[in-house]
C-alpha cells in the first residue's frame, strides 16, 4: 500500500469538499447537473495515492451533499436503489481518474467528458431498473437513454452536453488549477510525521 502524504490528502479533501458546496448553491438557484461531483472524483482519483481515500472522499462528499439535500431541502436526496447506480457511477469517475498516470490538459479533459457520460450512463440505467417507467427489455433500456436527454433541456446551457460535461470541464479545470497553485504553500514533503498508511 502507497504512504499518502497527509498534507495532500488535506488539501484534496477541502478542495473537493468546497467544490461540493457547489452542488448546494447550483441547486438553490436551480442550475441543476452543472455541478463538481464528477470533476471531483476524478480529481480525486488522479490526486490521492491510497486508492482508499481516493474513492472514499468523493464518496463521503456525495453522501453529506444527499443527506443535506434529503433533511434541509425540498430535494430529494436519498431516493432509493437507483442511487447505488449513481455512487456507482462516481466510483467509476474515480477509477479513470486513477488510470491517469501523467497530468495533462487533455487527459483531465478526456476524463472530464469521460465521468459526463459515465453519469448519463449509470444514473439512467438505475432510473431504467428500479423504475417501472419503461419495460424491462433492451429497448426499454433504449428508450429511457433516449428519454432522458429532453430531461436536460431546463438546464443552464439547455442540453446534457453543455450542462454535465462542460460542468465537469470546467470544475475539473477549477480543481486541477487550485491544487497546482495551492499544492507548494500546503503540501509539506514526505516524512515519517507527515505519510499516513
Amino acid at each position: 500500500m502507497k504512504k499518502e502524504n497527509l498534507s495532500n490528502v488535506i488539501l484534496v479533501t477541502v478542495l473537493i469538499f468546497i467544490s461540493i458546496l457547489g452542488r448546494l448553491v447550483t441547486n438553490y438557484f436551480e442550475i441543476y447537473n452543472f455541478t463538481a461531483l464528477g470533476a471531483g472524483a476524478l480529481f480525486a482519483g488522479v490526486m490521492l495515492k491510497d486508492k482508499k481515500y481516493a474513492y472514499a472522499v468523493p464518496l463521503v462528499s456525495l453522501l453529506l451533499s444527499d443527506l443535506f439535500f434529503h433533511f434541509f431541502t425540498n430535494i430529494q436526496g436519498i431516493y432509493g436503489g437507483e442511487m447505488l447506480f449513481v455512487y456507482a457511477g462516481f466510483m467509476l469517475v474515480t477509477f479513470i481518474g486513477t488510470r491517469i498516470r501523467k497530468v495533462t490538459a487533455g487527459r483531465v479533459f478526456l476524463g472530464a467528458v469521460a465521468s459526463g457520460l459515465i453519469f448519463f450512463l449509470m444514473s439512467n440505467l438505475g432510473t431504467f431498473l428500479f423504475r417501472d417507467l419503461y419495460p424491462h427489455t433492451f429497448a426499454g433500456l433504449l428508450t429511457c437513454y433516449w428519454s432522458a436527454i429532453p430531461f436536460y433541456k431546463q438546464d443552464l446551457f439547455g442540453s446534457f452536453f453543455l450542462n454535465t460535461i462542460m460542468g465537469n470541464v470546467f470544475y475539473s479545470a477549477l480543481l486541477f488549477g487550485a491544487y497546482a497553485v495551492l499544492k507548494p504553500v500546503f503540501v509539506r514533503k514526505e516524512s515519517k510525521e507527515t505519510s499516513i498508511a
